[in-house]
């Protein structure tokens, strides 16, 4: 029977990390692809920051309707729900359609579908045993990476080839992998869930620890800082004359694949290094080459600081998924409301940085990224002491 749950724990997690691999790579590039909607369609900087914001409030509706439906219809038609949307989206992309309704449309759609895999996947993780789910959040979060690496390095070869066309092409590439993942949703196997569907099955204890609301303003102040740097990054080191724009888009895969080997990495590295200890040494290693990059105005230290920031950044979101798992492990609706407090962040930061972008320029619209930044520091400090405080100790924590 043990050997039995361990074959269907690995099955499971297989099957996660590959339509979150697929989920990294048709959502997580949109701000690759703004460079290339702002060139076709002349769309502003701040119209491009309500683009990025879109996916955003798309990502939330999901994340807060994915942990009430289960408990209702369960978690296949629930994931089948969500997951479907990022089809029509990248088929509005691959099509060329520039009607301002149609583009936020598209960004929401892929956002819907960004929500429900999010909150779908880290909650089959936590089903795992203790010890798998922390290595499983890593090695999830590396397969999203991975995917998110992949495509920023095929829009600049397919724009190479054709400038026109060639993004166009690669949306309708991932238009046809979006369908894939509907597909391994569908026949997948699942935990098993209780017979008895409604309200009933809904568990709000996790509201009463502690542990939840430290990790929800973690993970908040991250995804600020993370959807600001990789929804502008591109734009503004091409804009900013920093880079090329060859060198601009080559970026978000450097940042991608630094992610990607991180978490692989830190898959490993928890097994030696306790959580709280593992973020302190991120949030401090990442503020510090943020800011580094932030002041840079040559291409060596902005390429190396990125790198070192995409390298600390790599385990902040698994380890605080894993420092908090213990209120929401198996519980659909503990998942989403971490996600749906955290992707508060990915909704404001981007549209902000649009706005202050349009009327006094990118770098001060960047800047409010390094505000981000400090915060989240900020915040990993307060809850390692409050953590360590109230259970006297730092063996295992």
């Amino acid at each position: 029977m043990i050997q039995d749950r361990q074959r269907e724990d690995d099955r499971l997690l297989r099957s996660v990390l590959l339509t979150f691999f697929i989920g990294g790579a048709c959502a997580q590039p949109l701000g690759s692809f703004i460079p290339f909607l702002r060139q076709a369609h002349g769309l502003s900087y701040d119209f491009s920051g309500y683009l990025l914001s879109a996916q955003s409030v798309g990502n939330v509706v999901t994340v807060l309707l994915s942990g009430f439906l289960p408990a209702y219809i369960g978690r296949r038609k629930t994931i089948l729900a969500t997951a479907f949307w990022m089809i029509p989206g990248l088929a509005i992309l691959t099509g060329g359609l520039g009607a301002p309704a149609l583009l936020l449309a598209a960004c929401f759609f892929t956002g819907l579908a960004r929500g429900g895999n999010a909150n779908f996947s880290n909650t089959m993780v936590s089903t795992l045993p203790p010890e798998k789910s922390v290595l499983g959040y890593n090695l999830l979060h590396g397969a999203f990476a991975l995917g998110a690496l992949l495509v920023p390095l095929l829009l600049v070869c397919a724009g190479a080839r054709s400038p026109q066309l060639g993004w166009r092409a690669v949306a309708g590439g991932l238009c046809a992998l979006a369908v894939l993942q509907v597909g391994v949703y569908a026949r997948m196997r699942l935990p098993a869930e209780p017979e008895k569907k409604g309200s009933g099955n809904l568990d709000r204890g996790f509201l009463k620890m502690k542990l939840f609301w430290l990790s929800s303003a973690m993970l908040f102040f991250y995804l600020s800082a993370e959807y600001g740097i990789c929804g502008w990054m591109v734009t503004y080191f091409q804009d900013m004359g920093l880079l090329s724009a060859e060198a601009s888009q080559m970026m978000n895969s450097l940042y991608w694949l630094v992610i990607c080997v991180g978490r692989v990495g830190g898959a490993f590295l928890t097994r030696y290094l306790p959580r709280t200890r593992l973020l302190l040494i991120d949030g401090v290693g990442m503020s510090v080459c943020f800011f580094i990059m932030f002041l840079s105005t040559s291409p060596l230290p902005i390429i190396l600081s990125l790198a070192g920031a995409a390298l600390f950044m790599a385990t902040v979101y698994p380890t605080v998924f894993a420092f908090g798992n213990e209120a929401i492990a198996g519980n659909d609706l503990g998942c989403s409301a971490i996600l749906l407090i955290a992707s508060a962040g990915g909704i404001l930061t981007p549209a902000l940085i649009g706005v202050v972008a349009e009327f006094s320029g990118i770098r001060s619209g960047m800047f409010l990224v390094a505000v981000n930044v400090a915060a989240l520091l900020c915040s990993i400090i307060v809850s390692v002491l409050s953590v360590r405080k109230e259970r006297g100790n730092t063996k295992g924590v």
